[in-house]
């Protein structure tokens, strides 16, 4: 599995709604963590198991909700932070539906396709020319998720921190949209 692969998958593991299972497998992607030779993705994925580690479980549903959940700091479906309810969200939904067709990947999941932990784990599976389309189309608005939740002192910052640095090194000189 290649760096980038590792990132998004355990980025789009945790920004779901927090389940007990983590506790068992956190042994398992503490050592996935130790093989990410990014350091700097390597140092906010250990910030966010330490934070995991050190909080109850109740308190960290609870976070998610407040932090995730209707009206909370931020919405986990992209193109809801920029067009909200809009027809061009709509535009933008069957666009990113079609670039997830076009992959051949199956989608099992009842989700919007631009739920951004479906994102991820769609570009921890994807090839390399469907990763950059995905990048190109939402980077920014990954990026845009991540200032807000750094600006709430939230800790799922680390999470997508992580995957904006690898993000960065896939894409290197190319424009993001």
């Amino acid at each position: 599995m290649k760096l980038h692969q590792k990132v998004y998958k355990i980025t789009s593991l945790f920004l779901q709604y927090p389940q007990r299972e983590w506790f068992d497998e956190v042994r398992e992607i503490k050592t996935v963590i130790q093989t990410v030779e990014n350091p700097v993705a390597k140092a906010y994925l250990t910030s966010f198991i330490h934070y995991l580690e050190t909080t109850p479980f109740i308190r960290l549903c609870e976070n998610y909700v407040n932090t995730f959940d209707y009206h909370g700091v931020t919405s986990l479906y992209l193109t809801h932070n920029v067009f909200k309810d809009s027809r061009d969200r709509g535009e933008a939904l069957v666009k990113l539906r079609r670039l997830m067709a076009d992959s051949n990947l199956e989608t099992e999941s009842e989700e919007l396709p631009d739920y951004l932990p479906m994102i991820l784990e769609f570009l921890s599976e994807a090839d390399e020319k469907y990763i950059h389309r995905m990048l190109k189309l939402h980077l920014n608005s990954i990026m845009k998720v991540d200032k807000d939740l750094a600006e709430n002192d939230s800790h799922y910052h680390f999470l997508l921190k992580a995957a904006i640095e690898v993000s960065r090194q896939l894409l290197k000189n190319e424009k993001v949209s």
